[in-house]
């Protein structure tokens, strides 16, 4: 589930508290029930309280009438998380460091939802379809799927040491 995000959280709470500069990090969290299933959600929102997590995009589809998931939220963001994800999409060079990088925790890629409203947000926010979902194909290069596969792929040593991918982060975790 939600734990190898967490040991991300806490990787960059430690660098934090290094004084080593981390860049923003939106966490997106879904579940059916806030009451019964927000796993870490205190830890969370002190993340959020003290500068470590930009943003947290809450879904929990179970808690109101009308059912609000994660790709709701990413909709909602949409413009900001083109601004991380795809700097570059107003045809400006941009550096590797100020390129964000997206982890997914839940089924395989791709998570139709999801890559949905991602290429909603990039259609919106500069691009047509196609190249909307080819720069999707190209992005998996930077994503980081399935949670667990990630965690053994990608140890926090790592992790650590790609400065290029720790600028901006969007983690989804899909309980």
């Amino acid at each position: 589930g939600a734990a190898p995000f967490r040991a991300f959280l806490q990787a960059r709470a430690l660098k934090k508290s290094q004084g080593i500069e981390v860049g923003p990090m939106y966490y997106y969290f879904g579940s059916r029930h806030r009451s019964m299933e927000y796993l870490y959600g205190e830890e969370l929102e002190a993340y959020l309280h003290d500068g470590l997590l930009t943003h947290l995009g809450l879904a929990f589809s179970r808690d109101q009438k009308k059912k609000v998931y994660i790709q709701h939220k990413i909709i909602e963001d949409g413009r900001q998380l083109v601004k991380f994800l795809v700097p570059d999409i107003d045809g400006q060079e941009v550096k590797d460091g100020d390129k964000g990088i997206f982890t997914l925790c839940g089924p395989v890629w791709p998570v139709p939802d999801i890559q949905e409203a991602l290429v909603q947000a990039f259609s919106e926010y500069g691009w047509g379809r196609e190249k909307a979902e080819n720069k999707i194909a190209e992005l998996k290069d930077r994503v980081v799927l399935g949670a667990a596969r990630a965690y053994a792929r990608r140890t926090m040593a790592d992790y650590a040491e790609r400065p290029e991918e720790s600028q901006f982060e969007v983690t989804v975790a899909r309980v």
